[in-house]
């Protein structure tokens, strides 16, 4: 029988917006409003987190702040705080979420091409979907209904625009003056149904080729396939991410997402005891002081972890030992802190170094790229014809 193939590290992110991703957590900090959005907090969590060896960081965005009027919702757009900690980082993947509904698709395929050249090739994106009424009255424009062809259109038009320069369109040739090949840059002439983009992008082609792309399953449906190949159905999703009340539906989950996207994560809520605390008295504590007219519910459909480091342990090697067939349930997994403050320390200490230990995990190394992390190869140019 031929060999298994070696596994791919199990990879493990985090979420690190603001003070962590329960609605309470803001508040019950007590922060400032510039504290909130920081630089040099920002800058100290992404660093604690590199030097724990987590896989990535997200960022997590949204157009409204999450209890109106209140100054704990302050907050910077996910692609300003990713490209500020893309210069005091080295290694660690760096994604921000950039919504697909009402946003510009070209200024979003350039922001996400620039960081993924700030950061060297560490840049992922988390394209989401908007579903409310009142963040399109925020942006002066009528609601979308087809939330699921717009969110794929908007990823599959980027994903045109960042092939819309060849790998080497930049020639910098100083005895003819000429800066790039007009030959190896190329229209998109993409059409959709509520929009239309011409190309070719302003930026050339990220170092990736292509970002990764994380999203939560479901929510981006498969395109239309290379440009010259419409009838071709592509894959728009690197990463999909699933949920669940339990192992057992995440599994099942994990099982369903693998016919549509490469790479499967699990996100996870965590609550972990710390401090001389339970992460249920810490829960319990959150819930309570969760401000009535939050817009950012905690439970999201995510699996929860209420507990002790050693039982998140257990729970992520479980995720991560292969089945009979030498496949993993899952390729790794996306923490989302109630508390960042509080979880990251502990997952720093406790969870990773066990990991590491079992030898599940490994830290991102410096000079590669995400893409290398997550054991995802660099694509071809669709638009190349030199390549078969």
């Amino acid at each position: 029988m031929p060999s298994a193939q070696p596994l791919t590290p199990f990879f493990v992110g985090l979420d690190a917006d603001g003070t962590g991703t329960h609605p309470a957590a803001a508040v019950l900090a007590g922060l400032a409003g510039a504290d909130l959005v920081s630089g040099d907090r920002l800058a100290r969590s992404v660093r604690q987190a590199e030097n724990a060896g987590l896989t990535f960081v997200s960022f997590a965005d949204a157009l409204l702040p999450a209890v109106p009027g209140s100054p704990a919702s302050a907050r910077l757009d996910a692609v300003t705080r990713a490209a500020f900690v893309s210069r005091t980082t080295t290694a660690i993947g760096l994604v921000p979420q950039v919504p697909t509904t009402y946003p510009e698709p070209f200024h979003v395929a350039a922001q996400l091409a620039s960081l993924d050249i700030a950061t060297a090739g560490r840049a992922g994106w988390v394209p989401s979907v908007t579903r409310d009424a009142e963040t399109a009255d925020a942006y002066g424009r009528p609601a979308v209904a087809d939330l699921e062809r717009e969110a794929r259109d908007v990823v599959q038009v980027v994903r045109y625009l960042w092939d819309s320069w060849e790998d080497d369109a930049v020639v910098r040739d100083v005895t003819t003056g000429r800066y790039l090949d007009r030959d190896r840059v190329h229209y998109v002439d993409f059409e959709g149904k509520s929009f239309s983009v011409k190309g070719p992008l302003i930026t050339p082609r990220p170092p990736q080729g292509q970002l990764v792309v994380l999203a939560a399953d479901g929510d981006i449906a498969s395109g239309r396939g290379a440009a010259d190949l419409r009838s071709t159905a592509e894959q728009l999703v690197d990463v999909a991410l699933v949920g669940g009340s339990d192992v057992a539906a995440v599994r099942a989950g994990a099982a369903s997402a693998r016919e549509r996207s490469p790479r499967v994560g699990v996100d996870i809520e965590v609550v972990l005891d710390a401090g001389g605390r339970t992460g249920a008295d810490r829960l319990a504590e959150l819930d309570a002081g969760t401000p009535p007219a939050s817009r950012t519910p905690w439970g999201t459909g995510a699996l929860r972890h209420v507990g002790s480091a050693a039982s998140l342990v257990a729970l992520l090697i479980d995720l991560a030992t292969p089945g009979p067939d030498g496949r993993r349930p899952v390729d790794g997994v996306r923490l989302l802190p109630a508390v960042l403050d509080v979880d990251l320390p502990v997952l720093a200490r406790d969870v990773l170094p066990a990991l590491r230990a079992a030898r599940l995990t490994a830290a991102p190394r410096p000079g590669a790229t995400l893409r290398d992390a997550l054991g995802l190869p660099r694509p071809a140019n669709r638009y190349d014809v030199r390549v078969a």
